[in-house]
């Protein structure tokens, strides 16, 4: 049995024994973390939210503190928040407009009149009228404030910004994270588009639908393609399923103008997006208005649609200063590749498929592309560069350390080995004045993990990829992911979860997996870690020393290989 099965089988007997005897199990190194990370909820509302109306009588903060309860009732469109309102606002507020999440209790202040107030709110999040959240920084306070009038001689409030408050206990309950799937600009790949959504189950697959035919978060615009064109809508607010069977009544000439082709791939990206997020969907049908419509014969021979893009078991690293394959604990020579320690390598990447190599020089200056059988090419030039990062299309990518904002992207070219490959260099506005530390794309070629400092702070952020046909010109504003470890190195682990660390040379560092669908989880930490490899799923992470690999084993850590650096899975 290979090291790799014995490790997968002695994870899974110790989550069985865990289970079956409420134990702790002792790591083999490193202090006890956090479990490991869940799959984010995509549960249907079943509490029952009851929301009381004002009393007569009620006073200013009791008006206030009473409209703030009845953000839970997001069931019935705020019915009882709304009778809190005054009556030239109560039809005009769009609670939509954004959800406030807050950490802790609250109390209402006045501003120094008997019909002005304020909250000054510990903010956990906030999400928009898109669905799209976004994590508060630690300490963020948020104010809200809110005028009163008498209307019949009771108090009701005459202004306040649109949007409601929800403790954060209340908004685990009410929202689930939903996944919508857009294209890659080939539309080979799909890309997932978290959104932050409420509702009844009755009313999911409808809010979903709605969300995917506004088209993607303003991060991916310009780097994902949607099948859907602009405009479409649903004709009725209701997306019925009955049988298995999704179906959908769009705006009818949008549909009946497109080609077959685009038909077959809107019902394709449809069908992914449902079947990810509703276990009640088989199947979608599309109709104009209330026609049905041509979906043509569907066509055979053509590539699946690569979901959550799983990288290849074989790892590249480097042992006794040349580039090496490391799988299962073994190293073995790469076939036909020349010696390259006359450069000192570090940080090898490869490509997912292709027999196609990239790493640094010992000072990060210089960035090669190598093919076996085939001389070197200089990808790229600048000061403390990235480790490179492949995309599914074998554009290799880098980043300069120098707060200049750089990011180098080159397509090594076999035709011209021992030549300069092509290199695309983007000045990326909001990256300049910030020190990048790691830039890795994601294994659908549409997005890059970013993490960047400005003094001694770090960022861990997410941009979209823009091209011009297949050429990069320049990445997208970012999203922000909170992280609690300062991270300078970050990895895929799946289409939506990373891993990120802070490296020491001697000290503790713990592994944290971010997910846009779920809260950060923090893996036991490991002393002298300075480099971190992701495959698959959290039984494929490598922690790595300045000579061991070892791979996690529970919620610990055990020697895997010796005498192996930089160790990296594709791209």
């Amino acid at each position: 049995m290979s090291i790799r099965s014995l490790l997968r089988l002695l994870a899974a007997v110790v989550a069985v024994l865990l289970c079956a005897a409420g134990c702790a199990v002792i790591p083999s190194s490193g202090a006890v973390g956090k479990s490991d990370p869940v799959a984010g909820r995509s549960n249907p509302i079943n509490i029952d939210f009851r929301q009381n109306a004002p009393v007569q009588g009620a006073s200013p903060t009791s008006i206030i503190e009473g409209f703030i309860a009845a953000g839970t009732g997001v069931t019935d469109d705020f019915q009882v928040a709304r009778q809190y309102l005054a009556h030239k606002i109560s039809g005009t507020w769009r609670a939509d407009a954004r959800t406030l999440v807050y950490k802790e209790t609250f109390k209402v202040v006045s501003t120094g009149t008997d019909s002005d107030f304020k909250i000054d709110f510990s903010t956990e999040s906030m999400v928009d009228a898109n669905g799209i959240l976004t994590p508060a920084e630690a300490g963020a306070v948020e104010t809200v404030k809110f005028g009163l009038v008498k209307e019949d001689g009771e108090w009701r409030i005459s202004s306040v910004p649109d949007g409601i408050m929800l403790q954060s206990a209340n908004f685990a309950t009410l929202y689930s994270p939903y996944s919508l799937y857009f294209y890659d600009p080939s539309f080979a790949y799909a890309v997932p588009d978290i959104r932050w959504l409420a509702g009844k189950a009755t009313t999911r697959a409808t809010s979903i639908v709605r969300a995917m035919l506004d088209g993607p978060a303003p991060y991916l615009k310009g780097a994902v393609a949607s099948a859907f064109p602009d405009g479409i809508r649903l004709v009725r607010d209701s997306v019925p399923i009955n049988n298995g069977v999704a179906q959908l009544d769009l705006t009818a000439q949008p549909l009946l103008d497109a080609t077959v082709k685009a038909r077959q791939q809107m019902q394709a990206q449809l069908l992914l997006t449902l079947q990810r997020n509703l276990n009640t969907v088989t199947s979608v049908t599309l109709r104009a208005d209330t026609r049905e419509i041509d979906l043509g014969p569907q066509e055979s021979g053509q590539p699946a649609l690569v979901v959550n893009h799983q990288v290849p078991h074989t790892q590249v690293g480097i042992s006794k200063g040349e580039l090496v394959h490391f799988d299962n604990g073994q190293t073995t020579a790469i076939v036909g590749l020349a010696s390259m320690a006359k450069y000192g390598p570090s940080h090898p990447a490869q490509s997912y498929i292709k027999p196609l190599y990239a790493f640094l020089n010992a000072d990060h200056s210089q960035l090669f592309s190598v093919v076996p059988g085939q001389l070197e090419e200089a990808g790229a030039t600048g000061p403390n560069l990235t480790a490179p990062s492949f995309s599914p299309q074998d554009w290799v990518w880098t980043a300069a350390g120098d707060g200049g904002g750089q990011v180098i992207a080159f397509h090594p070219d076999g035709s011209k080995a021992g030549q300069p490959a092509a290199a695309v260099v983007l000045s990326v506005q909001w990256l300049t004045g910030r020190t990048v530390t790691s830039f890795r794309v994601s294994r659908d070629g549409s997005r890059a993990l970013v993490i960047s400092e400005q003094n001694g702070v770090s960022s861990v952020q997410i941009t979209g990829i823009l091209r011009a046909g297949d050429v990069p010109k320049d990445l997208t504003p970012p999203i922000t992911v909170v992280s609690s470890v300062n991270p300078s190195f970050g990895a895929w682990v799946s289409e939506t979860s990373m891993a990120v660390m802070r490296p020491s040379a001697t000290g503790p560092v713990a592994v944290e997996i971010l997910d846009l669908k779920s809260d950060p989880q923090q893996l036991a930490p490991m002393d002298g870690m300075r480099w971190l490899s992701a495959g698959n799923s959290w039984l494929d992470l490598y922690a790595q020393t300045d000579k061991d690999i070892y791979a996690r084993l529970g919620n610990g850590w055990v020697v895997q290989a010796k005498d192996v650096t930089d160790a990296s899975f594709a791209g």
